[in-house]
């Protein structure tokens, strides 16, 4: 089972020179990495949904960008010169009627692109998707229908299980990226959350914990690259404490999961999984630093606002701007970034929750000590080049 690794990123040519160039020379004109919300809307009604409070906005110009701005967004991403862009949420990416042109216009670019999304409308775009997008992880949390319904239902309460499944099927046939099954541990005490729709449709009444290695075994089967196990966090990226019945279960599924592995499929453990496994109270993930380099080289963009990462998506006191009126240069090296980075110190606004880049902010951290000191940095070859740092 292979463990998530952001860290040998860091040290590849292109993303080292941009470290150098714009954490110890000052030079920061754009991101090297954007996560995107094209829109807020999803055409799903998630229990726990952690963009729950931001889905679906009222007012339109939080529900997302128009045609045009979508298109202004790509061209100052190219002109930028920005490396990899992932489509995320905040909504679902493919619920935006413009998302698959920017994917085609930043691919025929040359930038490298991910994408997040639930899985329902990828059918219509395979060929695109296949074509240009480096990596599609799907969100699954379910081996069966049953279980989709009951953590990923409609606003109706149904299931679109077999038509995401469908989906993959093809988008494995024809990928020149890699596909991956996401799954979510949830429990019951993820809580009783109404979800978005507003009902109690999908409330988390039973948990998932059983259906790790069928899901598992069913990625594999339908031509996925991996299967992801990941932990719940709560609203305040702490990780959720599972039952020890629960989490022995899961701990049975992924040993069983492991058996699955050959050269063309991983189980893959995500950040943190260990940890909740074990059931350690970790407690605050204590940062000693007092920047946040990583956001320095990536930043969040969304319908109603740029904010200096996902954990503080919606959050008006990490807004840095807001492409509806700016281009993507005028918020980069706008006056409202720059104050919102003299103020943040991961040390105290982020030492109460689990960062999945705590360990790239220390390793940046070395990085910059050893060029400013004229040492010698190794250069990693990786298999295949990978700018999603």
């Amino acid at each position: 089972m292979a463990k998530m690794q952001l860290l040998p990123k860091l040290y590849q040519t292109k993303v080292l020179e941009k470290i150098k160039n714009d954490l110890v020379d000052g030079d920061n004109k754009a991101p090297f990495v954007i996560e995107l919300d094209p829109t807020t809307v999803c055409d799903l009604a998630c229990p726990g949904c952690i963009s729950g409070d931001l889905l679906n906005q009222k007012n339109p110009l939080d529900r997302g960008f128009s045609k045009e701005k979508m298109n202004e967004i790509a061209n100052d991403i190219i002109k930028s010169n920005v490396t990899a862009v992932i489509l995320i949420g905040g909504g679902e990416p493919l619920g935006h009627p413009s998302t698959i042109e920017l994917i085609k216009k930043l691919g025929q670019n040359g930038v490298q692109i991910g994408l997040t999304t639930n899985g329902t409308l990828m059918g219509r775009h395979i060929d695109i998707i296949a074509e240009y997008v480096s990596w599609t992880r799907v969100s699954m949390d379910a081996g069966t229908d049953e279980m989709f319904k009951n953590l990923r239902p409609t606003k109706l309460g149904k299931s679109k299980f077999n038509i995401v499944i469908e989906n993959m099927k093809q988008l494995a046939k024809k990928k020149k990226g890699i596909l991956g099954y996401s799954f979510l541990i949830r429990t019951k005490e993820d809580g009783l959350i109404e979800n978005p729709a507003g009902s109690n449709i999908g409330v988390i009444e039973h948990t998932n914990v059983y259906e790790i290695y069928e899901a598992a075994k069913l990625s594999k089967e339908i031509g996925c690259d991996y299967f992801e196990l990941k932990p719940s966090y709560d609203d305040f990226h702490q990780i959720v404490m599972h039952s020890e019945k629960d989490v022995n279960i899961a701990l049975a599924q992924l040993e069983k999961s492991k058996k699955l592995e050959d050269q063309n499929f991983r189980i893959l453990e995500s950040v943190m999984l260990d940890s909740a496994l074990k059931r350690e109270k970790i407690g605050n993930q204590k940062k000693s630093y007092h920047k946040c380099r990583s956001a320095e080289l990536r930043t969040l963009i969304t319908p109603s606002g740029c904010y200096v990462c996902p954990y503080f998506r919606g959050e008006h006191t990490k807004k840095i701007g807001d492409l509806r009126f700016e281009t993507l240069e005028e918020m980069w090296s706008g006056d409202k970034r720059k104050k919102v980075m003299e103020d943040l110190d991961p040390s105290i606004a982020c030492n109460n929750l689990h960062c999945i880049r705590h360990e790239t902010n220390q390793e940046l951290e070395q990085i910059i000590r050893i060029i400013k000191d004229k040492e010698i940095i190794k250069e990693k070859i990786l298999p295949k080049k990978d700018y999603f740092i």
